[in-house]
């Protein structure tokens, strides 16, 4: 630990110590039990290390909340494609036209207080993980950007964030805040909220406007949530390569920017930088003065590469971020191993005995599959249809997504990809 955090540290045990007698009478007080999240300790990243801000040190590991503030099209519950008219983005402005705005954001309060419920973050604490990424996009918190960029960055409501960070906080369990779209999509993806089908039109990195837009919604987001303990740190730009492509100094000069916005906003939590794909494809923290830093990286290695090969590209994929010696902590963000039980354990033994980080994609997802913990049941006419079912048809159909409903994703060999985070996330097993 450096010498700044140290004497943070003791700093804080001297003001208990003063405290403490105090303390003792005041016990004696009837007093309403305090916010969860200030029960957390704040984390921060040293020397390749996660550490609390009692001195010890803090592994990360967790999954993903996935489909919860943004849809895709391939998991969640709504009956469209790809097209860049099926977006979340375009799902909204369909709720708009047709309902107004109250009962859009009604419509969507119901649908993730359907998909995410206590139950679930009970079950992810049951698993032995302590942290949750939660995606999201400037959507969710700037809802008159939905329709009117000329009103962006007007007004922000964090309030449906917050109560998923506190909510998580109850359970032992931390949150990434991980903007998943950005003003005008940094990546032309539809888990950005917004498709765009030809990556020249992605133009985030030379729109001063979209750039400038993302840099103030970071910077209030440091500012509502700087003393936030429970938030383990924030996920500047997801998959931030256009159209799947690689990170490169366009991409890093936007997270320098997001950055130095967080930090002038007087907020210290953890800063984390996505890559795209590989360990050469981000900076040397030190080149930017980047401090309280984590890399992250995404590896889909593909489910139709035999058993060895599959290893091997897991091998690697660490190997490479490892080479770099950042000097930072190593995170990977998303992640999955298909229907191959065997290749779950391989990988999850892997991140373990490195010491990664890791936040598995993801926690549920529509139909069995091997992407989601629980999987809700493949009925078609539960699929919602934005354009034809009425307001109460789709609040009714909602009501399908509840884990209530679901059930454990099992493999051919009747074991459970809950069983396999239980064994490896127990006592921090390898």
């Amino acid at each position: 630990m450096g010498i700044r955090r140290f004497f943070k540290v003791i700093a804080i045990f001297l003001c208990a110590a003063v405290c403490g007698g105090a303390l003792l009478f005041a016990a004696c007080a009837p007093e309403d039990d305090p916010p969860a999240h200030t029960q957390m300790r704040a984390l921060f990243a040293e020397s390749g290390k996660v550490y609390d801000d009692a001195g010890y040190e803090v592994t990360l590991r967790g999954v993903n909340a996935g489909g919860l503030f943004v849809t895709e099209h391939w998991m969640t519950g709504f009956s469209y494609g790809t097209q860049p008219d099926n977006d979340y983005r375009s799902l909204t402005q369909t709720f708009l036209k047709r309902f107004g705005e109250q009962k859009t954001k009604e419509l969507w309060a119901a649908y993730r207080s359907n998909w995410w419920t206590d139950a679930d973050f009970a079950r992810c604490a049951d698993m032995g993980m302590n942290v949750i990424r939660l995606p999201f996009t400037y959507m969710n918190v700037d809802f008159p950007a939905v329709t009117d960029l000329d009103a962006a960055g007007q007004e922000y409501d964090f309030s449906a964030l917050e109560a998923f960070v506190d909510k998580a906080a109850e359970y032992g369990l931390y949150t990434i805040l991980d903007l998943h779209g950005a003003y005008g999509s940094q990546n032309g993806q539809d888990h950005s909220g917004q498709i765009i089908d030809d990556v020249g039109d992605v133009t985030f990195y030379s729109d001063e406007r979209l750039m400038s837009l993302t840099v103030r919604l970071w910077e209030q987001i440091a500012l509502h949530f700087k003393d936030n303990p429970a938030v383990a740190g924030y996920d500047i730009l997801n998959e931030p390569g256009e159209k799947a492509g690689q990170t490169s100094e366009r991409h890093w000069e936007f997270f320098d920017r997001a950055y130095d916005a967080i930090r002038a906003a007087g907020d210290e939590h953890i800063v984390i930088f996505e890559s795209c794909w590989g360990g050469r494809n981000l900076p040397p923290p030190e080149d930017y003065g980047w401090e309280n830093c984590m890399y992250s990286f995404h590896h889909y290695a593909g489910d139709t590469v035999d058993y060895d090969g599959y290893c091997q590209s897991w091998d690697n994929k660490l190997a490479d971020a490892e080479a770099q010696e950042f000097g930072v902590p190593l995170y990977m963000g998303e992640f999955t191993n298909y229907e191959s039980p065997e290749r779950w354990d391989y990988v999850l033994a892997l991140l373990n005995k490195s010491g990664w980080h890791w936040t598995a994609w993801t926690y549920k997802v529509w139909g069995n599959m091997s992407w989601g913990v629980v999987n809700v049941p493949n009925v078609a006419e539960n699929k919602v249809n934005a354009d034809t079912d009425s307001y109460e048809e789709i609040l009714e159909k909602f009501t399908c997504l509840q884990t209530s409903n679901c059930t454990p994703h099992t493999f051919d060999d009747a074991s459970t990809l809950e069983a396999i985070y239980k064994r490896h996330l127990s006592d921090g097993a390898e």
